[in-house]
C-alpha cells in the first residue's frame, strides 16, 4: 500500500514502511531539524554539515506531513546562488510553491505589491549612487578635498544597516567613530546623498531593506504582510544585518515558527553590517530549541582537525568541534616559499602534477586574503598554460587603478597612439580634465591618428589648453601633468628602472591616497592601494619601462585569449571571501604570513574566521603556503608564518616538512 502526498501537480511516493524522503539518509541532528514542529529554533551547523539539506527537508516535512501549503513558508538567504540551490532541491523533493530567496528580492517585493512610493523607483544595478556621493563630496557641494569615498561609504551603508537615520545618535555615534572632527561633514554627505538619490528616484539595494523595514513599521502593513506566512526560515544568520534581522521578527513574531540556520564561525561580512551576535544569541533571546550539526561530511579527517585548531581560539563560536565524517584522512601540507613569485610557480607546478594524476582543473581552488595576491599565481599560470578563471574580478593588470598608473609610462613613452592611456592618466588623479577636455585632444589629432603617426600628447595637450572655452583650473592641471609627464621621459631616457619611475609617479600624485579616496575601499580583500604597491613591486624585475610594458601588453593578451578556451574546466582563483559557500577537491590557500593573513589592518577574530572558512573549502587536499621574504621599495624584509597556521608553517619556516 502507498501513501501520496501532492503539492500542486508533484507528486511524491513511497512505500507504506519505510522512511519518507525527507528522513532518508539523515544523521541525528539534521532529523530532528527535519522534525521540529512548531515554536522558535536555532540550528548551528559547522561547514560542510548539510545544513541546505537540513532545511529543504524540512520545508517538505512541513508540506507533506504537516499540511503547511508550500505558500504559507518563506525562507531568505544571503545570495541569489543560495536561494537557487534550496529552489532546486525543494523542486526534487516535489515543493515549487515555497517562497524561498534573497531578503532583496523579499523588500522589493513588499514594496512593489504595495504599491509604495518606491515601486516604480529605477533600481540602482549600475551604482550610480557611487557618482551622487562623488558629487556630494566634490567642490559643487560639501568641497570635502580630504574626504575618503570608501570610509564614506562604508559609514553610510553601516548606518542603512544599522537603521541610523542621518540624524539619529546611532549615525553621530558611528561618525564619532570613524571621522573623529570630520564626524559632521559624514553625517552632511549621508544626508545630502540620500536626498538626492530620492530625488532621482533610484532605489539602492540598501535601501530595498531600509524603506521595507519603514513600510512595516505601520502595524497594519506589518500584519498583512507577517500572515501571508506561518513559517519563517533565516539561512546564513550570522551574516544578516540588524535591518534583516529586525524584519524578520517583525514578520515572524505573531507566529513564532522561526527558524534560524548559520554558522558564527563563518561570518565575515562585519564591514557591511553583520551581526553574528544575533545568531548566537538566538536561543536566549526567543526561548528557541536548539541543535547544533558538529558532522562535517565534506573534507577529510586532516583537513577537519586543522579548521578545529584554526577556530579554537577565537571569542564567537560553537561550542562543538567539528567531526570529521568522511572516511579519509585528506592532505594537509605547509610549504614555504622564498617570495611571492617562488609561491606562484609552486602553485602552478602543483597545478600540473596533480592533473597528471587524473584531477581536473575546475576541481582546484587558489585561494588568497586580498586581490593583489592573485597576480603571482595568475602569472605563474599563465606560463605553464593552465586554464583559470579569476572569481568576482579581472585580470591584475586590467584593474582600473593598475591600467591608469600605467598610462603615465605608455604616453611618456609614445605608446598609445589610439589614446586609451591618455585618457586613463590624464585625469587620475582628478585634474577637472574630463570627457570634454579629452575629446577636444582626440579632435585635435585625428588626422594624425588615422595616418598612424606618433602623436606627442603632451604637446597636444599644452595646445588644447590655449583654446577659449578652458577653464583657469585646467590650464593649471594640464602644466602640471605635462611637467610630470616629461619628468617621467627624462626618466626613461636615462634608463632609470620602472619600480623607480612609478615610485616618482606614485609620489608626486599622492596616487594610492588619490585611487583609495576616489574608488573607495569596500574592504581590505579589494584594497585598490594593494593592486598599486603590488603593481610598483612587480616592475623592479624589468631593466626598462618598454621591457616592462612589452611583458605586460603579452600577459594581457595571453589572458583574454585563455579565458575564451577551456571554459568549462578551470582553475578557480580568488579571494577568501569569495570562496564561501563553495568546495573543491583541492585548495591552495597562498599569503599565509603575518600581516596578511591575519592581515595587518584587520580585526584579528574577523581574520581567524576567513581562515577558518578557506581552510574549509577543501575536501580532498589543502596546500597553505608562506614566504621567507617581501621585495619592498627600500628592500626586502623577511616574511613570519601566520599565527593562524604557527605550529605547521614554523616548522616550514625551519626546514620541515609536515603533512
Amino acid at each position: 500500500m502507498a501513501r501520496r502526498m501532492i503539492e500542486a501537480t508533484e507528486q511524491i511516493t513511497f512505500e507504506h514502511g519505510t522512511s519518507p524522503p525527507w528522513e532518508g539518509g539523515m544523521n541525528p541532528e539534521q532529523l530532528e531539524a527535519v522534525r521540529h514542529g512548531d515554536g522558535p529554533l536555532q540550528l548551528l551547523a559547522v561547514a560542510g554539515a548539510g545544513k541546505t539539506r537540513a532545511v529543504v527537508n524540512r520545508i517538505a516535512r512541513l508540506v507533506y506531513a504537516a499540511g503547511v501549503p508550500g505558500e504559507r513558508i518563506l525562507a531568505v538567504t544571503f545570495s541569489k546562488k543560495a536561494a537557487d540551490e534550496m529552489n532546486h532541491r525543494l523542486a526534487g523533493l516535489g515543493v515549487t510553491s515555497a517562497r524561498v530567496g534573497t531578503w532583496h528580492s523579499l523588500c522589493l517585493q513588499i514594496l512593489k505589491e504595495d504599491g509604495t512610493r518606491y515601486a516604480n523607483w529605477r533600481i540602482d544595478d549600475a551604482n550610480k549612487a557611487k557618482g551622487i556621493l562623488k558629487d556630494v563630496l566634490g567642490y559643487r557641494n560639501l568641497n570635502w578635498s580630504k574626504s575618503d569615498l570608501g570610509l564614506v561609504t562604508s559609514f553610510i551603508g553601516l548606518c542603512k544597516a544599522n537603521l541610523f537615520d542621518h540624524d539619529s545618535e546611532g549615525a553621530r555615534e558611528l561618525a564619532e567613530d570613524m571621522f573623529a572632527d570630520e564626524r559632521r561633514k559624514a553625517i552632511d554627505a549621508f544626508r545630502l546623498s540620500q536626498t538626492m538619490l530620492e530625488g532621482a528616484g533610484l532605489l539602492t539595494f540598501d535601501d530595498f531593506i531600509v524603506f521595507a523595514h519603514r513600510h512595516l513599521l505601520v502595524e497594519e502593513n506589518r500584519r498583512r504582510w507577517a500572515a501571508k506566512w506561518s513559517h519563517l526560515i533565516q539561512d546564513e544568520g550570522q551574516d544578516s544585518n540588524a535591518a534583516q534581522c529586525e524584519i524578520a521578527k517583525l514578520l515572524a513574531r505573531d507566529h513564532e515558527n522561526y527558524m534560524i540556520v548559520g554558522d558564527v564561525a563563518q561570518c565575515l561580512y562585519s564591514f557591511r553590517g553583520a551581526k553574528p551576535e544575533y545568531l548566537s544569541d538566538f536561543a536566549a533571546d526567543w526561548s528557541a530549541r536548539r541543535i547544533a550539526m558538529n558532522r562535517n561530511y565534506r573534507s577529510g579527517r586532516r583537513i577537519v582537525a586543522l579548521a578545529n585548531e584554526v577556530i579554537r581560539p577565537a571569542t564567537l563560536r560553537m561550542e562543538e568541534e567539528m567531526i570529521a565524517e568522511r572516511d579519509i584522512d585528506g592532505d594537509v601540507t605547509f610549504s614555504v616559499c622564498e617570495d611571492l613569485d617562488d609561491e606562484g610557480e609552486n602553485v602552478a607546478s602543483w597545478i600540473v602534477d596533480r592533473v597528471a594524476d587524473g584531477t581536473k582543473y575546475s576541481e582546484v581552488a587558489v585561494l588568497f586574503r586580498v586581490n593583489a595576491q592573485s597576480r603571482a599565481p595568475e602569472e605563474a599560470l599563465l606560463r605553464a598554460k593552465i586554464p583559470y578563471v579569476i572569481l568576482g574580478g579581472c585580470s591584475f593588470y586590467e584593474r582600473k587603478e593598475v591600467k591608469n598608473l600605467l598610462g603615465y609610462l605608455r604616453v611618456a613613452t609614445r605608446r598609445d597612439r589610439d589614446g586609451d592611456a591618455l585618457r586613463r592618466c590624464i585625469n587620475a588623479p582628478f585634474r577637472f580634465l574630463g570627457k570634454a577636455f579629452v575629446e577636444r585632444m582626440m579632435a585635435a589629432t585625428e588626422s594624425a591618428r588615422c595616418a598612424e603617426l606618433e602623436i606627442d600628447w603632451a604637446e597636444t595637450a599644452t595646445n588644447v589648453a590655449a583654446q577659449t572655452g578652458v577653464q583657469g583650473r585646467q590650464r593649471s592641471s594640464v602644466s602640471n601633468w605635462v611637467d610630470l609627464i616629461g619628468e617621467v621621459s627624462d626618466m626613461v631616457a636615462d634608463g632609470e628602472n620602472p619600480s623607480k619611475i612609478l615610485i616618482h609617479v606614485v609620489q608626486r600624485t599622492d596616487y594610492v591616497t588619490a585611487v583609495e579616496n576616489e574608488d573607495g575601499e569596500e574592504s581590505i580583500e579589494s584594497s585598490t592601494g594593494a593592486n598599486v604597491r603590488e603593481m610598483v613591486r612587480v616592475a623592479e624585475k624589468f631593466s626598462s619601462a618598454a621591457e616592462l610594458l612589452e611583458y605586460i601588453d603579452k600577459t594581457i593578451t595571453a589572458s583574454r585569449k585563455q579565458s575564451k578556451s577551456n571554459a568549462g574546466d578551470r582553475v578557480t582563483l580568488m579571494s577568501c571571501h569569495r570562496a564561501k559557500g563553495l568546495e573543491y577537491k583541492r585548495v591552495w590557500l597562498v599569503g599565509a604570513n603575518e600581516g596578511t593573513l591575519p592581515h595587518a589592518r584587520g580585526d584579528v577574530e574577523e581574520e581567524r574566521r576567513i581562515a577558518y572558512v578557506a581552510v574549509t573549502r577543501a575536501r580532498d587536499e589543502l596546500v597553505v603556503s608562506a614566504v621567507r621574504r617581501f621585495a619592498t621599495r627600500e628592500g626586502t624584509r623577511p616574511g613570519f608564518p601566520s599565527s593562524f597556521f604557527l605550529d605547521g608553517l614554523g616548522a616550514a619556516f625551519n626546514g620541515e616538512v609536515r603533512t
